[in-house]
Formats: C-alpha cells, structure tokens, sequence
C-alpha cells in the first residue's frame, strides 16, 4: 500500500513538471554537414575535415490571446570535426508575432547577410560569397576596424513587417555589437532591407552600417536576386559596394547558375572583387559542384573552386560558413576540391 502511494506521489510530481513544457511547442532541430577538402594556397597544399556551419537548435512558441505568438530560439555551433562547440553562438534570440509583424530580440544574422544567403549557390561550402565580402585584413579583427558584414549583430532588436503584396522590410539596430556593458555605444549599428519575393522570383536591397573605432565607420549596400527560369533551372546575382573600409572601397560582383536533373544538382558561380585603395588587390573567384539527394534529409557533394588573386590580394576559397579555412598568400592562387555531406534533422 505505501508503494502504490508513492508511485501515485511521483507521478503526481511529474505530471506537474511536465505542463510547462506541454503548454509550448517545442522542436529540437539541427545540421551535420561535414566535408573532406584538398587545399592549396599556391604554395603548400593539405587534406583537411571541415565542420561547415554545423548546428544544434531548440524551437518553441506559445500562442497567446489577441492572435499573437511568442517564440524562442537557441542555436549554437557543433564542431564534428574537432569534437567542440559554443552554446548559443548562432542566431538565439525572443520574440513576438502578430498581425503587426515580427519583433525579436538577441543575436542573429542580419538583414544584410540573410541577401547574400538567399542568391548564394554555395553557402557554408567551398566558394562561398563570403570569401570575398568580408572586409578584413591581415591580423585585423572586428573589435578595431568595425563590423565585416555577413555576421550576427550581438545584442541585437530587429522588426520584420507582414508581407505585403508579397514585400517585406527589415529593420535590425544593435545600441552595441559587442561583449559586456557599455556607456557610449561605440559600436552601435544599423542594418536594413527590402524585398520582394514570389513565383521563382527573389530580389532585395539591403543596407548596413557599423559605428567602427579607428575612425572607420564601414557600410555597404547590398542588392541580390535570384529568378526560376523553370522548376529546374535558377539564376542569381549579388552586387555589393562597401565604403569606409580598410584598405579603401571596394566593390563585389557575380553570377550564378543551378541545375536539377533529378537527384543531381549542378551548380556553378563565378564573383570578382575589384581593387580597393591598393593597386592590384583585386581577385576573382570561381567555383562548379554537383549535389547528389541521398534522401528527404542527406545530401552528398563535390565542389572545386578557384580564387585567383592579383599582386596585393590574399583571398580565399576555404572561408565563408567553414570551420576550416586555408589562409591566403598574397599573389597566389588558392584551390580547393571538396567532397561534402550533409545531414539535416
């Protein structure tokens, strides 16, 4: 009899930890996308495992009176490779939805990089965008030249409006991107965009400014499109412009092209970056691959890419979404062939 009671207790206790839980949806979610690369950066070469963008994630939402919605979102990185990672480093955030739109608050990718996502035929792998995007130089890092853009705004409130007339508008302010308290915000930036997107047609404009120190204040604008010619066949193209940057203005420009044919997937993209300030600090990058469908969740994947450099020019072809990324020798052609897989969950 004392048995049965207690098992009724525990029960009890448990059913009643069990309702908060039950009052949200909650979803559990992730990636593993992991690949074996050959690198070379014109002079040295090696084998490689990357981690690409691999993640963990935790989803709820609760609905609430008044037609709204409150959600949550907890997202961090996982090295495959090396066997680590850190809680929460992705896009983490709280928010609220309604008719009036889409409120959040904490860190997450801005409106600027989610253009470069949606037009970019090889996100997270070899020949990423961000290659040449990305605004850095040698031993640089964002705490002393500002933001590099295609990143997450730490301590970030953004406002997504409803669609309409299937347009939308984004606006992402962060009073500090950085770590702890601060008393002057220093590093406060903007990042806005507009777009429009239907029927196989994509096209936005985006743009982005961070209140750097050293006296640089970067900012660029952004336009990409893409457009479905078939159900089979998809253009993109991206342009950006980037001003108060180190090493001067510089401009990025590029096409690219995807093709289904079953199972198979081709795919292909070619982006240059002019000169900045700097004579002969210009390159070019180029990149083909072939996606093969496993299944619903499992893609497999080869991908070789390119990056030719002029004279005064370090760009990769490793970086961009990758956990492992071959630096550049000035001058020097870097190459890569990648085999990939990815796994969605």
């Amino acid at each position: 009899m004392k048995s049965k009671k207690l098992n009724f207790i525990a029960a009890a206790v448990i059913s009643t930890l069990c309702v908060p839980v039950m009052a949200a949806d909650v979803t559990i979610y992730g990636r593993a996308h992991l690949s074996l690369d050959s690198l070379d950066d014109g002079v040295d070469s090696g084998t490689n495992v990357s981690s690409n963008s691999s993640r963990i994630g935790f989803k709820a939402s609760t609905k609430l009176e008044n037609n709204l919605e409150a959600f949550m979102q907890i997202e961090q990185n996982v090295r495959f490779d090396e066997g680590s990672g850190n809680w929460a480093s992705r896009d983490s955030f709280v928010g609220l939805r309604g008719d009036f739109g889409t409120v959040r608050i904490g860190q997450f990718d801005t409106p600027l990089k989610v253009v470069r996502g949606k037009v970019d035929m090889f996100g997270d792998r070899l020949g990423d965008i961000r290659n040449l995007t990305r605004t850095s130089t040698s031993g640089a890092t964002n705490a002393n030249i500002g933001n590099v853009f295609d990143e997450r705004y730490k301590n970030g409130v953004a406002y997504t409006s409803p669609k309409f007339s299937n347009f939308t508008v984004d606006v992402h302010y962060t009073p500090h991107n950085g770590t702890g308290a601060t008393n002057d915000n220093v590093l406060e930036s903007w990042s806005l965009s507009g777009a429009y997107e239907a029927n196989g047609f994509y096209a936005a404009i985006a743009y982005e400014t961070f209140e750097g120190a050293n006296g640089l204040d970067p900012n660029a604008i952004r336009v990409g499109l893409y457009y479905d010619l078939t159900s089979e066949f998809r253009l993109a193209g991206m342009f950006q412009t980037a001003s108060d940057v180190p090493g001067g203005d510089r401009d990025v420009f590029g096409v690219g092209a995807s093709y289904k044919l079953g199972d198979i997937t081709l795919r292909s993209q070619v982006y240059v970056a002019d000169e900045n300030d700097l004579d002969e600090s210009g390159a070019t990058m180029f990149v083909i691959g072939a996606d093969y469908k496993l299944g619903k969740d499992v893609t497999t994947y080869v991908a070789y890419g390119v990056t030719s450099n002029d004279e005064n020019a370090a760009f990769r072809v490793s970086a961009g979404g990758r956990d492992t990324a071959l630096a550049a020798v000035p001058g020097e052609d870097t190459t890569g062939l990648s085999l990939g897989v990815m796994y969605n969950f």
